[in-house]
């Protein structure tokens, strides 16, 4: 850990009543280990709300930890911010999905003690960057590129430089390894071990009868080409973020994973094939 960093963030699902009783257990324990901890105004918590814990904006903080207690949305959001993406990650899982978590509020008692004392393992993710023009994005889970509404859209796909296909539909699917369970899947693709670090790629709705998905090793790299450009073509990042669609998009693997401190094993098709929160994780 990088001793330029101090205290924990936290992330929460402010909808959740869960996440709002852990979030008081974890203060407690955090005052009484001396931590400096803060809850990230981001969360989009309601800052009229009475809570014992200040609010301050991630940006521009250096937190050693970032503890997030909601869902998979939490997290997505959670992210996005660089200041995340440098701590260590814990997750409780207090939502409608928890893939990504490895605890349930109902096991935090011990979590603060653990993360201080070392009784952790630490899995890295990594994450896929979108580069073209003055696009630089990361995402975890899937990049797609969709035209508006119901209307079809022409684009090629190319890996190092090699045209794989030239595709007619609603769009295609850039997934991560971990990301290869969400929306890729429910298109078809393939479900990917997250330890195997690539690089999926999934047509969406596509009406060219030889393209199908591709799993691609992490170290290549995707090219993206709007073949018949309406100026309404959509790119969308995590379910999160919504832009306009670079004329050439590149996606390859980004420089640095995300460390998650795992206080317990994760079972990867266990958790995938029962997903929810709670007693299914």
């Amino acid at each position: 850990m990088s001793s330029k960093c101090s205290g924990t963030a936290i992330f929460i699902n402010p909808e959740s009543r869960e996440a709002w009783s852990s979030l008081l257990k974890l203060v407690t324990d955090f005052e009484r280990f001396g931590e400096e901890v803060f809850l990230a105004s981001e969360s989009s918590v309601d800052t009229r709300k009475e809570v014992p814990i200040k609010i301050v904006p991630i940006k521009g903080k250096a937190p050693c930890w970032t503890i997030v207690i909601g869902g998979d949305g939490t997290l997505l959001r959670a992210i996005r911010h660089e200041e995340v993406r440098r701590s260590r990650i814990v997750t409780v899982g207090a939502g409608r999905r928890c893939y990504y978590f490895d605890i349930t509020t109902e096991e935090i008692a011990e979590l603060v003690k653990k993360i201080k004392t070392g009784m952790f393992i630490e899995q890295h993710l990594w994450m896929l960057k979108a580069e073209g023009d003055s696009l630089s994005e990361d995402f975890l889970n899937e990049l797609v590129v969709a035209g508006e509404g119901i209307k079809v859209i022409e684009l090629s796909v190319s890996i190092d430089g090699y045209e794989v296909y030239r595709l007619v539909g609603d769009g295609v699917i850039i997934a991560t390894a971990s990301g290869s369970t969400a929306y890729s899947l429910s298109a078809g693709g393939p479900i990917v071990d997250p330890f195997l670090s690539s690089i999926v790629i999934t047509p969406l709705n596509s009406m060219t009868l030889y393209a199908r998905p591709i799993v691609v090793d992490p170290f290549s790299i995707v090219e993206i080409k709007i073949l018949r450009k309406e100026g309404r073509e959509r790119l969308i990042l995590d379910g999160q973020k919504e832009i306009p669609v670079p004329d050439s998009l590149f996606v390859r693997l980004n420089e640095k994973p995300l460390r998650f401190a795992r206080l317990k094993q994760m079972r990867f098709y266990e958790r995938v094939l029962k997903g929810g929160c709670g007693s299914n994780i």
